[in-house]
């Protein structure tokens, strides 16, 4: 979707991204689990956005490729790693410029899969078979639709303040400034969402399994893609994935859907078999 691309190039996201240097538990079991492998893997890292798991995975591994369909995160990434790792700007629906069986591992980590709209996310899967060698692995992060707390997304809350908010609360026009500004981004988020019933809409994008709508992420201003579980690997087996495990965001390797769905993501690992 185009409005993510232009997001994801705006000073505010970039800059956010490249502050980043951790991995997840889910990404650290995985990272785990490949470790005895990835010494003699090529590994193609899809949406680095600011080389969050370069630094974790670029130093193992045999070679090292990030892309991003943002220029902006791969010059943010060209600036801290300068010429340690190749980062190209490129996108996952159509990776023309990689051949057939070109990488051992294909990572696309932070959920950058769900910024595509259906039929692209589907392109995109069969780009990263196409690339990927056989016995390849793929490893990517989905929104989970079936969390059990999904509707928490589709509003804008009061936080606690912090030292840098704190006047914020203190002083009453502020504050009133503030909670209207959170009320106004809700009912925001329900017009571009074409519902006020929070409980219909998801209701309804369960029974397709899929769906998209405007969460509070990105401040409201991105469609975003969630599928269930058994969706997504209807998804990956119609695209020629095997061997498919799945990680709990808490990094819990696991099929039990009753674990998966306490997280908002569920991290997948499969392969391909040519």
């Amino acid at each position: 979707m185009q409005n993510q691309k232009v997001l994801y190039n705006s000073k505010k996201i970039y800059s956010d991204y490249a502050g980043r240097n951790y991995l997840y538990k889910a990404e650290e079991a995985i990272l785990d689990r490949l470790f005895p492998e990835l010494l003699d893997m090529d590994m193609l890292d899809i949406g680095v956005g600011g080389g969050r798991t370069t630094i974790y995975f670029a130093p193992i591994v045999k070679s090292y490729t990030g892309i991003d369909y943002a220029h902006q995160m791969i010059r943010v990434c060209r600036e801290k790693f300068k010429d340690r790792y190749v980062f190209k700007e490129s996108d996952a629906r159509s990776m023309k410029e990689y051949k057939d069986n070109s990488f051992d591992f294909v990572l696309f980590s932070f959920n950058g899969i769900d910024s595509f709209g259906h039929e692209d996310r589907l392109a995109a899967l069969k780009e990263i078979r196409r690339v990927l060698k056989n016995n390849g692995y793929f490893c990517f992060s989905s929104h989970n639709l079936n969390w059990e707390s999904l509707s928490n997304l589709l509003s804008f809350k009061l936080n606690k303040p912090d030292s840098q908010r704190k006047d914020q609360f203190e002083n009453p026009f502020r504050c009133f400034f503030y909670k209207a500004k959170l009320k106004y981004r809700t009912i925001r988020l329900n017009f571009l969402n074409r519902s006020f019933k929070t409980k219909d809409l998801i209701s309804n994008l369960r029974k397709r399994d899929y769906g998209h709508f405007y969460d509070n992420s990105l401040n409201g201003k991105a469609k975003i893609y969630y599928i269930t579980y058994s969706g997504q690997l209807r998804q990956l087996e119609a695209a020629g994935f095997k061997n498919i495990s799945s990680y709990s965001i808490n990094g819990i390797e696991t099929r039990d859907e009753s674990e998966l769905n306490k997280g908002g993501w569920i991290y997948y690992l499969c392969q391909v078999y040519k």
